[in-house]
């Protein structure tokens, strides 16, 4: 009896050494099963997948949150599991509805959202690379990500495909790869993704989250192509300081307007490389191919602006590995808004009206203006000097000849012709922007 007692300890320990040994994650996940499988789960045994294409919130939360509280889950989510790993992730699209559930279990305690039945697929070595792809494929039939998500999911597939390969892979064969596991996209499409988290998440975040579709997005990167080879042309050696100066521009739009417009981004870039270039603004945008400053910028100027949808403040998803953490934009320098302003108003009075002479100053709207024979003004000069008054002095009163000025008469055209009226309208811009910049 003594000897058995003795023994019983060695026994145990026999008994939990391999390959008797308690389950640990790793054999747990060894018994799932090696073809698709219905299985019933709870909602502690399900995560999230981690490398979720979405970064914001579902537009569609609150209605699918409705519909799931009223008929129950029709189409549960398929799940996985790493080798290794004690809980279950999603597979293909679903972390939405799973966030939801666990919402209205938390709420309402109604077993029908604790428990569910899914579709559990067998990890595979590509495992990864096909949850990734498959969540791609499963949010473009839903049409629900953003340019932005989409750009930074395939991001995240090409380091998982370098991962697997070994290797770097070029647009091309990231492309066929992508198309290969079930998301098709052009190697002209991978080459505008990867340029907007390269150069554009940067800078404008809040836009992009909000939904900057593709068209927008590829003509700032036409704009900041164009840009920089102006800058090299004009700045041979100095390629370091471009994308400073691209982001500080693009970045003054997205931190101060709902609506963003592409037409005023393209024109605060302008206006911030004429200044380090020092050249003209019209010598610069036609460098810049922006020929409509001469046959219709006013329109552009004019054009109705369709306001995105803000994030809530400290709403604005986290950085990934991909970016550096968005910052928010300075805003725009007092004394430079000043000196972009006179010299808009020394253009305007040299092509209207010469004698009337506009001083720079370091306060107000950032000029004054003087005529030594104000009674020798022709009529449009009399209205321009009106115009740099009222602009000047809101309270002085001076409005006389301001309509024909701008707008033209009966019997008589606008005696500011387009060109002169876009510059105008840029300085009254500008000059809106001074009351948010810092004290007057």
């Amino acid at each position: 009896m003594t000897m058995a007692k003795s023994r019983a300890p060695d026994l145990a320990a026999q008994l939990l050494a391999a390959p008797f040994g308690r389950e640990t994650p790793a054999v747990q996940t060894a018994s799932d099963p090696l073809v698709d499988t219905p299985m019933r789960v709870t909602l502690e045994q399900v995560r999230p997948y981690q490398l979720n294409p979405r970064r914001v919130p579902n537009p569609q939360y609150e209605a699918i949150k409705a519909s799931i509280r009223q008929r129950g889950l029709d189409q549960p989510p398929s799940i996985t599991r790493r080798p290794g790993e004690e809980h279950f992730i999603i597979r293909n699209g679903g972390n939405t509805r799973l966030a939801i559930l666990n919402e209205l279990w938390t709420e309402t305690a109604d077993e029908r959202f604790h428990t569910l039945l899914c579709l559990f697929r067998p990890w595979t070595a590509r495992g990864e690379i096909l949850a990734l792809t498959g969540h791609l494929a499963e949010n473009e039939l839903r049409g629900s990500l953003s340019y932005i998500e989409r750009s930074q999911a395939v991001e995240q597939a090409r380091q998982l495909y370098e991962q697997e390969s070994g290797q770097p892979l070029n647009q091309r064969e990231l492309a066929e790869r992508l198309t290969a596991d079930g998301y098709p996209v052009d190697q002209p499409a991978i080459s505008r993704m990867g340029d907007t988290v390269a150069y554009l998440l940067p800078a404008i975040p809040y836009a992009l989250h909000a939904g900057l579709g593709r068209p927008q997005v590829s003509k700032l990167l036409l704009l900041r192509k164009a840009a920089q080879r102006t800058w090299q042309q004009h700045a041979p050696g100095a390629e370091a300081e471009f994308t400073p100066i691209f982001e500080q521009s693009l970045a003054r739009c997205d931190g101060e307007m709902a609506a963003f417009s592409v037409d005023r981004a393209r024109d605060e870039l302008i206006g911030d490389l004429a200044q380090r270039l020092e050249l003209g603004y019209d010598e610069l945008a036609l460098d810049l191919g922006q020929t409509e400053l001469r046959r219709g910028m006013l329109s552009q100027l004019l054009e109705p602006e369709v306001p995105l949808p803000r994030p809530a403040p400290g709403k604005l998803p986290a950085a990934d590995a991909f970016t550096a953490p968005p910052t928010q934009a300075a805003a725009p320098n007092i004394d430079e808004l000043r000196q972009r302003i006179a010299e808009l108003a020394q253009a305007i009075s040299t092509a209207c009206a010469p004698t009337i002479e506009v001083l720079a100053q370091n306060e107000g709207l950032g000029f004054a203006c003087r005529c030594a024979d104000q009674s020798a003004l022709p009529a449009q000069g009399q209205a321009l000097l009106g115009l740099w008054q009222a602009l000047a002095d809101p309270t002085s009163g001076s409005a006389a000849n301001i309509g024909a000025l701008l707008c033209g008469t009966p019997t008589q055209a606008p005696w500011l012709d387009d060109e002169t009226l876009a510059r105008l309208f840029r300085l009254i811009k500008l000059a809106r922007q001074l009351p948010h910049s810092g004290e007057c």
